[in-house]
Order: structure tokens, then sequence, then C-alpha cells
């Protein structure tokens, strides 16, 4: 019983250190002295019922205490701030600021940090009384070397390879975001194109004309529209049969020039074009019966 009662204190002592350090500056020496003895008497019968000096773990999901500055503390650090007269919010921000779970076993001290979203928390031993020695797995040499145990489990060995594939995917992702490699790139100018010339582009308008007004002279003879196609074979054009076709049908007879008057005058035709709004109207003529009657 006394064994228990001694490392109740003394974890209970470590604990009260941890929580009430950040304090001292902002407190005088006897509001600080009375802060650990009051929080000192509400900490003590509040891990007592649960404390266990042969099985440490038994009950530490009880005397878990959960700190955090969006919420009341619970009761015993509650009636300490009540006591002192000082505010949770000063007391949590001097802590950090930051969410944790504070336990205190026999024989330990620690906190569990919460990690971000998905990832696991972190726990941070404050204080231990005996903290154990790592042990070292080495071969029997009764056995030979396969049938040794091995350090890690194999759950262990496919979480770390996990864990290490995640870390390099999300530094792949972390560098695209950085400097995305999809982006255009910009320029001042655009670049000079470079056009193909097609054949029908390399016909000069001069040839095609001076080629129709030699046919359209001669009443369109075999002569010179051949004279037109050598012309054109000199700037290495050749004509397809749809184009001649076309030109043999066309035909323009220069000879009539007189108007035909259309639609009672209102349209008039000159060498085969179209003229909008006809000409003056012609006089009326007078018949002998007018003539008579005059």
């Amino acid at each position: 019983m006394a064994s228990t009662s001694a490392n109740l204190s003394q974890t209970v002592a470590h604990a009260i250190s941890f929580l009430t350090r950040p304090l001292m500056d902002s407190l005088s020496a006897s509001s600080f002295t009375k802060l650990q003895m009051i929080l000192e008497a509400n900490l003590i019968p509040y891990y007592a019922p649960t404390w266990d000096v042969r099985e440490p773990l038994r009950g530490s999901g009880r005397r878990c205490l959960t700190l955090s500055p969006s919420a009341v503390p619970p009761r015993p650090i509650y009636a300490t701030c009540t006591a002192v007269d000082i505010r949770w919010s000063q007391w949590m921000n001097v802590l950090g600021g930051r969410e944790f779970d504070f336990f205190v076993d026999p024989g330990c001290v620690s906190l569990r940090l919460a990690g971000a979203p998905g990832s696991e928390s972190k726990l941070v031993t404050v204080w231990a009384d005996e903290l154990p020695s790592p042990a070292v797995c080495t071969p029997n040499p009764r056995y030979p070397a396969q049938f040794t145990l091995p350090r890690k489990t194999l759950s262990q060995q496919l979480s770390e390879a996990d864990a290490a594939e995640d870390e390099q995917l999300f530094a792949m992702i972390a560098d695209h975001v950085r400097a995305p490699t999809w982006l255009t790139p910009v320029v001042d100018k655009f670049p000079a194109s470079i056009r193909s010339t097609s054949p029908l582009s390399s016909v000069s308008p001069t040839s095609r004309c001076s080629s129709r007004s030699s046919n359209s002279s001669s009443g369109f003879s075999y002569e010179t529209s051949s004279s037109g196609s050598s012309q054109s074979k000199s700037v290495d054009y050749k004509q397809s049969r749809r184009e001649r076709t076309r030109q043999s049908r066309v035909y323009i007879d220069i000879s009539k020039n007189e108007v035909t008057p259309y639609d009672g005058g209102k349209t008039t035709v000159l060498t085969g074009g179209v003229m909008l709004g006809g000409g003056p109207k012609p006089a009326k003529k007078v018949t002998k019966q007018q003539q008579q009657a005059l």
C-alpha cells in the first residue's frame, strides 16, 4: 500500500510539473505554489481508484484527460482554475494551444497529439520511472539462420512499405501541383508561318486574263485556246478537263450592243449584263385616228 501511494504521489508530481511549468513566468510565487498544491489535491483522488502498480495500463482510459482550447477542461483542472482564479484559455495557450490527451499511469506520464486527417496520432513520453531496454533478437546457434525469428512481423513490413509508397506518391503529387506541366508555353509573338505554295496559286492572274481576252476577241478559236494553255504550261500549271470544258462553253458576241427592253422598260440588257433600273420611256406613237381628231 505504501509503495502504491508513493508511486502515485511521485507520478502525479511529475504530471503537475509538466502542466504548471509554463505558468511560472505569468504568476507570482505564492500563486504558483497555491496552483500546484490545489492541482495535486484534485488529481490524487481522481487517479487513486484505478491506480495499480502491478498492472500499469489497467484503467488508463479512465485516467486520460483530454485538454482542448475549445472545450471545458476536465473536472480536476476546472476546479483548480476556479480556486486559483485563472482562465483556462490562458492556461491552454501557454501549453501550446493544441488539443492533446494527457495520460498519467503508474511510473509513466505521456501525452498523445492528434495528427493530420488520415494520419496516425503521435505519442510523446513526458516522464517514465524505468524505461525498458529494447530487446535485441540474437540468432540461436542451435538453429540455422532461416529458422530465426524476424525482427519485424509481416504486417509491420507491409505497413512500412505502404507508408513509403504513400510518401512517394504524395511527393510526386506535390511536385505536379507546385509546377504543373500541362500549361501551354506563353510567347510574345507568333512564329512566322511557312505556307506551302499550291499549283493553283502559282498561276499569275495576268496570264489568265490575257488568255481570256484573246479567246473573246477571236470568237474562241482553237489556236488561241492552245496558246493560252501553252502559257499556263510555262508556269508549271495544267488546266483540268473541267476547266477547259467550262471555258469552251463561254461565248460573248461583241457585235450585239443594242439595248433590249424587258418587262415594259423596267430592266435593260446591254452586252449580256443586267442593268438595274430602266432607261427613259419611248414617246408614244400618234395613230392616224388621233391625227384626224386633231
